[in-house]
C-alpha cells in the first residue's frame, strides 16, 4: 500500500471514528428526551394516558425507542469497520 491509500485509510477511520461518536453523543440526548416524556406519560392521569394526547405521547414515545435502537446499531457497525 502506497503513502497516498494508506493517508486516506486513515482520513476514513478518523471520521468513522468522528460518526460514531456524534452518533452516540445524539443517542444519549435522545435517550434523556426519552426518559422525560416516559415519566411524562408515566405521571398523566389514568384517563390523561387513554386520550388522544396520552396516544401522542406512547407513538412518540415508541418512535423514539425506535430510533434509539437504529442508532445503537450504526454504532455498532461503524465499531465494526474500525
Amino acid at each position: 500500500m502506497n503513502k497516498v491509500r494508506r493517508r486516506s485509510i486513515n482520513n476514513i477511520k478518523a471520521n468513522i471514528a468522528r460518526l460514531k461518536k456524534e452518533i452516540t453523543d445524539v443517542s444519549s440526548e435522545l435517550s434523556i428526551v426519552l426518559d422525560q416524556e416516559q415519566d411524562a406519560f408515566d405521571n398523566m392521569p389514568e384517563g390523561l394516558q387513554s386520550s388522544y394526547r396520552g396516544m401522542c405521547s406512547e407513538d412518540a414515545i415508541d418512535l423514539m425507542e425506535e430510533a434509539i435502537d437504529s442508532l445503537d446499531d450504526a454504532i455498532k457497525s461503524l465499531g465494526d469497520i474500525l
